[in-house]
């Protein structure tokens, strides 16, 4: 871990203290963040090597908000979390927007110290019905095929740090769209995360590591 601090996202101040017992009890300097700004301010001040980020924060779209927080701070894990049970494939979005972990509250009250732990210590957790879509997305019988044009500019943009509205923008495309050959970029290269898609260029040579310098 970066250090042994995290950061709790969320408005909600029941559950975050709930959280931020069971976090405390494993030795962690833990803040919680009601606000975007609020966010902004104490990562640079805190320097965290977690963020639990709650579903919806804020009200922005989960998906998005994770793109815009990777971007900015690179070095930083995001897990989000929901209070209530969420479908499997809304979850697995989170992760394939740049999260490393999803915890339901509700299915998983029985052992969420366990998880907490877990997540804090380093290592992700996703329900198993998430890790069985997020295994599909990942599973390549195809890795080699060849990208198509359109692939390859999502993809260096998206290494970029694009969020995919940018990229839609730029392309003057839909987002549905950019998550469309995103999916494929997936399925074609391997991975599921933001990161995958760096490492793929990277490995593929359609970029180098001094395009980013």
């Amino acid at each position: 871990m970066r250090n042994n601090s995290v950061i709790i996202a969320t408005n909600a101040n029941f559950l975050a203290n709930i959280l931020k017992e069971k976090l405390q009890d494993a030795e962690l300097q833990v803040f919680v963040a009601e606000t975007d700004n609020e966010l902004t301010n104490k990562i640079k001040a805190a320097f965290p090597s977690l963020i639990f980020l709650e579903h919806c924060f804020q009200g922005y779209g989960t998906d998005s908000f994770i793109q815009k927080m990777v971007k900015r701070n690179r070095n930083v894990r995001i897990a989000v979390w929901a209070v209530s049970e969420l479908k499997p494939l809304a979850a697995a979005r989170f992760i394939m927007a740049g999260a490393e972990s999803f915890f339901s509250l509700r299915g998983t009250e029985n052992h969420i110290e366990t998880i907490l732990y877990r997540i804090a210590g380093g290592r992700h957790y996703c329900p198993a019905d998430v890790e069985a879509i997020l295994d599909k997305e990942s599973s390549c019988p195809a890795i080699g095929e060849e990208l198509t044009n359109r692939e390859i500019q999502v993809m260096k943009l998206s290494a970029d740090g694009q969020s995919n509205q940018e990229v839609a923008d730029i392309l003057s495309v839909t987002v549905h769209t950019v998550k469309f050959h995103r999916a494929n970029i997936y399925r074609k290269c391997g991975g599921n995360k933001a990161i995958d898609i760096l490492r793929n260029g990277l490995k593929r040579g359609i970029f180098s590591a001094e395009d980013f310098q």
